[in-house]
């Protein structure tokens, strides 16, 4: 400042003016001392820190016109082949039950050897074709299928058969015993019973061709109204009854089973000349019997509707 500027001023307003830019002038100082301090923390810090922290880049703290980058999308489809250059995915595919050379089912458990019965070859595929020379089989098989996939039940089966081969075996046998084995299945407290009292039945009045039992509502809903349920019927009796249909545990599936793969054998009449078998009266409504029937059909020169049961000639 001048002198001439200096006399405008008393000498109270210059020192005053003069404490201001001392003030300002200290707190430029703090804030030059407090970046300094800032940028030396920050120097530290990037030499001490991890590589790759290091590497990250620098903020920018001011972009006064971003340019956004356009993603350009990859073909993918090759300029030059019609398909699109990708790694084929391998699809995993179900393997058969039915093996398609051999006639025995696929089965990751085999029959045991020790069986108390001979096994047979089957045509379809079924397992009440392979274990039909056994009755009690065949009706301990029922009641494990109930409710149950059979790829499941068939190993349980086998134990079952091998452990109590006999039904004076399993009247004898311990229910938990029972339900140990079968707990697999589900709801093996029930079935258990169910088994070991079917068993002592069985023992107390063997199937056989003279004696049938009525059954209401069988084979179709509405028949045997004309009978109780398990009422032994004489036999020169004209109503409908079947040789295993006092058994507990016993129902529609296991009754067409019984029919159409032992009721023939019990009373000796399987491929006895002009006897018409047994399977041929049967209208199975159940999954596999149902195909199984009209697979017998077709073998025969019949196609055979499994709703209705009338079966036109093959052309």
């Amino acid at each position: 400042m001048d002198d001439a500027n200096h006399q405008l001023f008393s000498p109270a307003q210059l020192i005053a003016r003069a404490c201001a830019s001392l003030e300002f002038g200290s707190s430029l100082l703090t804030q030059a001392a407090t970046d300094l301090s800032s940028a030396t923390a920050l120097l530290n810090y990037s030499i001490t820190s991890s590589p790759q922290q290091s590497k990250r880049r620098p903020l920018k703290l001011a972009d006064p016109q971003p340019q956004t980058k356009r993603k350009v999308k990859k073909p993918t489809v090759s300029p030059y082949f019609p398909e699109p250059q990708k790694k084929p995915r391998k699809k995993t595919v179900a393997g058969p039950t039915i093996s398609p050379f051999f006639p025995e089912p696929f089965s990751r458990e085999r029959p045991p050897p020790d069986l108390p019965f001979e096994l047979q070859s089957p045509e379809f595929g079924l397992i009440q074709e392979r274990i039909c020379e056994s009755l009690f089989a065949l009706v301990v098989q029922a009641i494990l299928w109930n409710k149950t996939k059979g790829t499941a039940a068939r190993p349980i089966l086998w134990k079952m058969l091998c452990t109590y081969p006999t039904p004076e075996a399993l009247a004898s046998a311990d229910p938990l015993a029972v339900q140990e084995i079968i707990r697999v299945l589900g709801l093996q407290e029930r079935r258990a019973q169910c088994l070991v009292k079917m068993a002592n039945v069985w023992v107390a009045a063997p199937p056989c061709p003279t004696r049938r039992y009525g059954r209401r509502n069988y084979p179709r809903k509405g028949d045997g109204k004309n009978v109780k349920d398990r009422e032994l019927l004489a036999p020169d009796d004209e109503r409908e009854g079947w040789e295993i249909g006092h058994l507990p545990g016993v129902g529609e599936y296991a009754l067409d089973s019984y029919r159409i793969f032992g009721r023939d054998r019990l009373r000796r009449l399987q491929d006895v000349e002009g006897v018409e078998p047994e399977w041929k009266r049967v209208v199975p409504g159940d999954k596999e019997l149902a195909p199984y029937v009209k697979f017998k059909w077709a073998q025969e020169g019949w196609e055979y509707n499994v709703s209705t049961g009338v079966k036109p000639k093959l052309e």
